[in-house]
């Protein structure tokens, strides 16, 4: 008995651990919903654990589909770069990968382009302008890391209740076969 009592307090342990074994995206530039304002040259995409080879991405848009210039894989990232300039609108990239456990997850990640067209204006005016992109460079990149953090926290929520669950799982089956074991 003692010993059925030690792999079962063994499995509740272990069941964490087993609960988060399958990743998900971390984070990715650009970042889920947001608006590039400025020409998109690399889309980078971070998972929770290692990738293997297979893994894969691509970039949609009403029905159309843009190549990448070349895709990397290293470690936990996977970069694509753009072959040519985007147009404005609203793109998808779908991303398809396999984890060190060996399963296939896929997901996506919405976000538009939206690059405004300058005109060219007298040198002075292009001065004042210059001024201003820094303001709006750091209130982008602060929405974009308000984004990602919310992102983190949404995924944490869910790796805990997966957690919980599958502990109280255990819980019920481990009573279940306690009982069982005693009436014999």
């Amino acid at each position: 008995m003692k010993k059925i009592m030690i792999l079962f307090v063994l499995a509740i342990f272990a069941l964490p651990v087993v609960g988060q074994a399958h990743t998900t995206l971390s984070s990715s530039t650009p970042a889920q919903g947001s608006v590039v304002t400025e020409s998109l040259e690399e889309i980078v995409l971070t998972f929770g654990t290692v990738i293997e080879q297979g893994s894969t991405m691509t970039l949609e848009s009403a029905g159309e589909t843009y190549d990448f210039e070349e895709v990397t894989l290293s470690s936990e990232i996977m970069t694509g770069v753009i072959k040519e300039k985007l147009p404005n609108g609203s793109y998808t990239i779908q991303w398809k990968i396999i984890g060190v456990d060996g399963h296939p997850i896929e997901g996506e990640v919405p976000f538009e382009v939206a690059v405004e067209v300058v005109e060219e204006e007298p040198v002075e005016e292009t001065v004042v302008e210059t001024e201003e992109e820094p303001v709006v460079e750091e209130e982008l990149a602060t929405e974009e890391q308000s984004v990602q953090a919310t992102e983190s926290t949404e995924e944490a929520g869910g790796n805990m209740l997966t957690t919980i669950l599958l502990i109280l799982a255990v819980v019920v089956i481990g009573f279940v076969v306690f009982r069982l074991m005693k009436k014999k």
